[in-house]
């Protein structure tokens, strides 16, 4: 049986925290980053965002949708 040190270390490495890494160096260097790499952003989320999670929550959306993404949404957009 395989040590789990062992197999840690086989893991391979998350490479979007390399990229946040050079980001943090190129801000350092003074150069004016808009940070993509992790999605996390740097704004509160909206209320009325918030308000609709919550329903679609109460509603029990809670799952991911199709791959492709709801159909009505796909032709709402499409319109």
């Amino acid at each position: 049986m395989m040590d789990a040190t062992k197999r840690a270390n086989e893991i391979p490495p998350f490479i979007v925290m390399d990229v946040l890494e050079r980001a943090h160096e190129l801000e350092r260097e003074g150069r004016d980053i808009i940070h993509l790499e992790i999605g996390e952003p740097d704004f509160p989320t909206p209320g009325c965002i918030c308000d609709a999670a919550r329903e679609a929550i109460g509603r029990g959306e809670t799952h991911y949708t199709h791959s492709l993404g709801l159909i009505e949404l796909r032709e709402a957009i499409c319109k």
